[in-house]
């Protein structure tokens, strides 16, 4: 296939669900349509579900066909329904159709098969779902469905080095297939701010050292591993407070340990953060700690605090070292345990561990990991699997 560059490409964008849901493959999604729809050669479309029943209008381009709410099966009938109609023959039919979640993808077939079809790999369902202690009988089914949709795709979009080479392993996938290009942040909204301001609005003490940690409370984050580190240091360094936001299902069994270990004063779960409240949260905190234990392809979280000038702390786990690549090998922890945390936290908090200055933080990101860099890197591809040039 050749390209007719008077006409637009036109992109089918498969997501999630609504703007300002939370997540980072939300974020990712809305801030990825929002960079190629302002480009003039391209035509998108966004097909996502609300996490409520309700439906107000939406913006141009952006089409929701219902809610998460619903079962199963009404989610993908609705999906087909929708999304089938926009997959014409020629002339009408999208020119590429990207997709971010196995299970709507896979309502599609087999007609998606027979199009010229991106998968963008944010994580592998079926494995998290492992992780996260789901039955065999539910993992398989996942693994099925990921298998079905993936053997159609004819590129994959991989977040990380990491999660290339999970694809070629665990889904056999052609590495020639894959093409590694990061996530971004939007820098005009995550940049540097005052730390005593930003404390301020979120009524956070101005007296103490902030450690942040911005994580969805399940098992594969690692944050008992954090508890546990900050309970061994805790005494030798009574100016420091933790923070962690987020929502999931460990919630209880956190506040459990941190009530069980008399550390209530020293420890806060914030739960969700708003949008509005996460900028002010990288400003405020001295240091961000990203202590994932499995299956972390990027680290959205961890780029925007490095893009408001905080840096961060990260584990050798998937994706991760990947971001602070020439900003020193201190940023990442030497394993996963307990054990190399609460040394690396007491040697940091002691004076001993040197972190790269806020310009430093923000550097790194604008050379790297902004939407103008990554949006040119996705069209590219975009092209190229639409014309065959």
């Amino acid at each position: 296939m050749h390209s007719d560059r008077s006409r637009p490409l036109k992109i089918l964008q498969l997501g999630m669900h609504e703007r300002g849901s939370g997540g980072g493959v939300e974020c990712y999604f809305w801030d990825l349509f929002d960079n190629l729809k302002a480009a003039p050669e391209l035509s998108v479309d966004a097909f996502y579900f609300r996490h409520r029943a309700s439906q107000p209008p939406t913006a141009p381009n952006e089409w929701c066909i219902g809610s998460t709410g619903q079962a199963g099966y009404r989610r993908l009938w609705n999906l087909r329904q929708a999304v089938l109609p926009e997959l014409k023959s020629e002339p009408d039919q999208p020119s590429v159709v990207a997709s971010h979640f196995a299970l709507y993808a896979a309502a599609l077939l087999p007609k998606l098969s027979r199009m010229p079809y991106v998968v963008h790999f944010h994580g592998p369902w079926a494995i998290e779902s492992a992780v996260e202690g789901r039955g065999p009988a539910n993992v398989f089914l996942k693994r099925v469905v990921e298998r079905a949709v993936y053997s159609s795709a004819k590129a994959f979009i991989a977040l990380s080095q990491s999660f290339k080479d999970l694809l070629t392993r665990e889904y056999r996938i052609d590495p020639g297939l894959v093409h590694i290009i990061p996530g971004a942040v939007d820098i005009r909204r995550f940049c540097p701010g005052d730390q005593g301001a930003a404390r301020e609005r979120l009524g956070w003490p101005k007296d103490k050292r902030i450690l942040f940690c911005l994580r969805r409370l399940v098992r594969r984050m690692g944050l008992k591993n954090l508890l546990d580190a900050f309970c061994q240091i805790a005494d030798s360094h009574s100016d420091v407070m933790l923070i962690i936001g987020g929502t999931g299902p460990l919630r209880a069994e956190l506040e459990s340990q941190i009530n069980g270990r008399g550390l209530a004063d020293r420890i806060r779960l914030t739960g969700f953060i708003p949008n509005e409240d996460l900028v002010s949260a990288y400003q405020g905190a001295d240091l961000s700690i990203f202590p994932s234990q499995a299956l972390e392809g990027f680290g959205s979280a961890a780029v925007e605090s490095l893009a408001c000038g905080t840096p961060i702390l990260v584990t050798p786990v998937g994706g991760l070292p990947e971001l602070v690549i020439g900003l020193g090998s201190q940023l990442v922890l030497p394993d996963r345990t307990t054990e190399a945390m609460a040394e690396w936290l007491n040697r940091f908090l002691s004076g001993q561990i040197t972190l790269p200055s806020s310009k430093e933080c923000r550097r790194q990101v604008e050379a790297k990991f902004t939407w103008p860099i990554i949006t040119r890197q996705i069209r590219a591809l975009y092209w190229q699997v639409a014309t065959g040039e």
